[in-house]
């Protein structure tokens, strides 16, 4: 008897408070064609995004070019103090994420500064954050930056 009472409870703890984690991942690396960058988001959460900032109902197929003029308008990375901007190659659907894999279009031989500005759905969602982990330079360096903590600086 006891042992069914504790499987109760343990199964309606473990259903009862799951919780959904607003977070999304942007990694900056040194890739074999120079910079390169990977964001993953939660699936249901960036369509949230992207039918917020246009309102109009969104084809998958759509969704590279859509993601892309979002994550420009949202993203903003210098490098050494020069402006860049990036190419999203390549977009994978995943049950629950959506994986966006690219370039940003710089050429630097040696890496001193990274600044970065991210806004992408702190707006959305109150508890949104986006982890933003550098590896460059031989080092890697991770950020949280959500609703209060938008913008940061690496230095290398």
């Amino acid at each position: 008897m006891k042992k069914l009472i504790s499987i109760l409870l343990l199964s309606s703890f473990y259903l009862g408070f799951s919780h959904d984690i607003k977070m999304a991942m942007f990694e900056i690396y040194d890739g074999k064609s120079g910079l390169e960058m990977t964001v993953t988001v939660d699936k249901e959460d960036f369509y949230s995004a992207l039918s917020e900032e246009y309102p109009i109902k969104i084809q998958e197929h759509e969704i590279r070019d859509l993601a892309f003029e979002y994550l420009e308008s949202r993203v903003s990375i210098k490098v050494n103090g020069a402006c860049t901007s990036f190419s999203i190659h390549e977009i994978e659907f995943g049950d629950l994420n959506i994986h966006l894999k690219g370039s940003l279009n710089l050429e630097v031989d040696n890496i001193q500064k990274v600044t970065i500005s991210n806004t992408c759905m702190v707006d959305l969602f109150e508890d949104h954050d986006n982890i933003v982990k550098l590896r460059l330079n031989d080092r890697n360096r991770s950020f949280r930056m959500h609703r209060d903590r938008t913008s940061t600086e690496a230095i290398y």
